[in-house]
């Protein structure tokens, strides 16, 4: 088949080498511009770039797609595909393709349409969500869905680890729909506006815990923030970096029950206990409930276990993790 390709990121450069080694024919490949990588501050190539140029593709790296709409218009293709190309595509562009321009968005529409559907699944605590193939519509996301995978979320895994087992299942959904794209694009179904929602870009100010909310919750956005840009707290003036929990189990609380130090806490209060014979970092979150810090990175310091901070760091009564006033 015939195509033309928009994105930008690893994730879409996978899909794009996964194109090419099932044999479609990549007329062009629509990137965003060369931007500036490292201390040294030297433009480098999107990795959707480096695997056009690599493979010899009509590669374009146009700051605004507008820039170049005459010119893939130009250029006869089946159908486009966009995956995480990152910038909106003006009503032209929709006109593109025998059989139309497509994207392929990381859940099932018309749940979280939006910028960040995978980090967005863990902070609302899903566990299921998966790819949607779908026409591009004027309104982002909005378009008929074509085909779609469904994957279960695991309970502890991270953004970086529920994407990695992702993209494999969104490769196969694409490369399965366009052996019978035309059949499949004629039976597209509308979304249903009643139960879409929507997800934000995540910045680094989403990123700092408020104690006070539940113990489940803080878990989610440790997980979805991990890898970027990492959830954040302040003990005494540090910023600490948190990249994994835990929710104690059943036994694991009622071992808990009896202790002193559980008495009257504040949320944000750091707590030290063995668990399983082990060292075991805790902190008192909402609702009087407990979280296990797994792993974290104090301000100037490498990422360790909490075994390894508390063998550095003896907690003190008081001790708290707070948001930093400044935010």
């Amino acid at each position: 088949m015939k195509l033309g390709y928009m994105g930008t990121p690893e994730i879409s450069a996978e899909l794009l080498k996964a194109l090419l080694e099932a044999g479609h024919k990549l007329e062009f490949v629509v990137s965003n511009p060369d931007r500036p990588k490292g201390r040294s501050g030297t433009p480098l190539p999107s990795a959707v770039s480096e695997v056009a140029l690599e493979n010899q593709l009509n590669l374009l790296r146009p700051e605004k797609p507008g820039e170049i709409l005459d010119q893939v218009n130009s250029i006869p293709v089946d159908a486009v595909i966009v995956f995480a190309y990152g910038s909106i595509l003006p009503a032209g562009f929709l006109n593109l393709g025998r059989l139309g321009i497509f994207n392929l968005h990381g859940s099932l529409l018309p749940e979280l349409r939006g910028a960040s559907p995978i980090q967005s699944a863990l902070l609302q605590g899903l566990n299921r969500t998966g790819w949607s193939f779908q026409f591009v519509s004027q309104k982002m996301d909005c378009g008929d869905v074509v085909a779609e995978a469904s994957l279960e979320i695991l309970p502890d895994e991270t953004a970086d680890e529920l994407t990695e087992r992702m993209v494999p299942a969104g490769i196969a959904l694409v490369l399965n729909t366009l052996k019978d794209l035309e059949n499949l694009a004629s039976r597209a179904r509308k979304q249903d506006e009643s139960r879409a929602t929507y997800c934000r870009k995540i910045l680094p100010e989403h990123s700092y815990i408020d104690w006070s909310r539940p113990a489940q919750e803080i878990h989610n956005q440790i997980r979805g923030m991990n890898p970027r840009p990492v959830a954040r707290t302040e003990l005494e003036g540090r910023l600490f970096k948190i990249y994994r929990s835990r929710i104690l189990d059943s036994a694991e609380l009622a071992a808990l029950e009896n202790e002193k130090q559980l008495m009257a806490r504040a949320p944000g209060d750091l707590l030290s206990f063995r668990l399983d014979g082990r060292p075991a970092l805790l902190v008192t979150t909402g609702q009087n409930q407990i979280l296990q810090i797994l792993s974290l990175q104090p301000q100037n310091k490498k990422q360790m276990d909490a075994a390894s901070f508390l063998n550095g760091h003896k907690i003190q009564p008081g001790q708290r993790f707070v948001i930093p006033a400044e935010i």
